[in-house]
C-alpha cells in the first residue's frame, strides 16, 4: 500500500471531494455539509482550535435532555463542555429538519456495545453517528442503513512515542509496510486517517473499540478510492462504503456507511 498521494489509504486525497455547502448553523455558528452516495454529513465548530470562540451554550442547552445536561455538567473543561453540547445540539436540530418533531423531544437508545439510535417509538429509519474532537463536531445520517463517523484533531495524539504505540497496537501489517518510509507530521497524520477509517467502521457494526483495530485493514481501491481488505474480522468488505474526505487543517475524519441491499 502506498502512503501518499492519491494512493494513500491513510492519508489526504483518498477520496474525490464531497460536494459541500456552507451554511448559517443557527447558532451562530457555521456549518458544513458534505454530500456524499446515500450520506449526508455535517461538520460544525464549537470553539476554534485554541479555544476561543463566542460560546452559544444557552441556545445548546435549549434542547438538550436532562440527562445530556447532567452529562455536560460534568465535563471538567469548559472546551470540553462545548463541544459535548454543540455536539447534542447539533443532531438534535439536523433530525428536526428530517422529520416532525421539535429537538428537544427526540429520545434516544443505546445498543449493549454503546451505539446510539433513534428511540424505535419514532417509527423513523434515520441512522446516524456522531463524533468530536478538538471543537469539531461531525455527524452523518444516512436513511435505513448502518452509518459511522469519526473525526481526530491530529496534534492530540501527540509526539513519536504516541505514534509508534498507535502504529503498534492498531494497524494490521500491511498498514504498518506502507507507512514505513513516512515520518514526522506526515507519518502522524496518516496514522490519525488510518485510525479515523477503523473508528468509522467500527462504529457502522456496531462493535466500537471492541473490535480490535489492528485486525481491520485498508487499501487503497474501489469506488471510493478506499478499500477494507477481507479479514476474519471483515468477513464481508464488499457490504462497506468508507470514505475520508478532506477535513480541516490539522483534522482526519473518516465516514463508512453499508451499501444497499440487493433490490432495494
Amino acid at each position: 500500500m502506498e502512503a501518499s498521494g492519491q494512493e494513500n489509504a491513510g492519508g489526504r486525497g483518498a477520496t474525490a471531494p464531497p460536494a459541500t455547502d456552507p451554511g448559517p448553523a443557527g447558532d451562530g455558528h457555521p456549518l458544513t455539509t458534505l454530500r456524499l452516495p446515500g450520506l449526508t454529513a455535517l461538520t460544525g465548530r464549537a470553539h476554534r482550535p485554541d479555544g476561543t470562540g463566542p460560546p452559544a451554550e444557552d441556545i445548546w442547552r435549549a434542547v438538550l435532555s436532562p440527562a445530556e445536561l447532567q452529562r455536560a455538567a460534568a465535563y471538567r473543561l469548559a472546551t470540553d463542555r462545548r463541544q459535548f453540547q454543540h455536539a447534542r445540539w447539533l443532531l438534535r436540530t439536523t433530525l428536526s429538519r428530517l422529520a416532525p418533531v421539535a429537538p428537544r423531544d427526540w429520545e434516544f437508545t443505546v445498543s449493549p456495545h454503546g451505539k446510539p439510535a433513534i428511540h424505535p417509538r419514532f417509527g423513523s429509519d434515520i441512522e446516524f453517528s456522531l463524533s468530536h474532537s478538538g471543537g469539531l463536531c461531525l455527524i452523518a445520517l444516512t436513511r435505513g442503513r448502518p452509518v459511522g463517523a469519526d473525526i481526530q484533531h491530529c496534534a492530540a495524539l501527540g509526539g513519536p512515542e504516541s505514534v509508534g504505540r498507535l502504529v503498534r497496537n492498531s494497524l494490521a501489517p500491511p498498514e504498518r509496510a506502507g507507512l514505513a518510509h513516512l515520518t514526522g507530521r506526515r507519518r502522524r497524520d496518516a496514522v490519525v486517517q488510518l485510525w479515523t477509517l477503523k473508528e468509522a467502521y467500527a462504529k457502522a457494526v456496531g462493535l466500537g473499540l471492541r473490535l480490535p483495530f489492528g485486525e481491520i485493514a485498508f487499501r487503497p481501491g474501489g469506488p471510493t478510492g478506499i478499500a477494507l481488505r477481507p479479514t476474519a474480522r471483515v468477513p464481508d468488505p464488499g457490504r462497506w462504503d468508507c470514505y475520508a474526505p478532506p477535513a480541516p487543517e490539522g483534522f482526519c475524519m473518516a465516514l463508512c456507511t453499508a451499501r444497499p441491499a440487493a433490490g432495494r
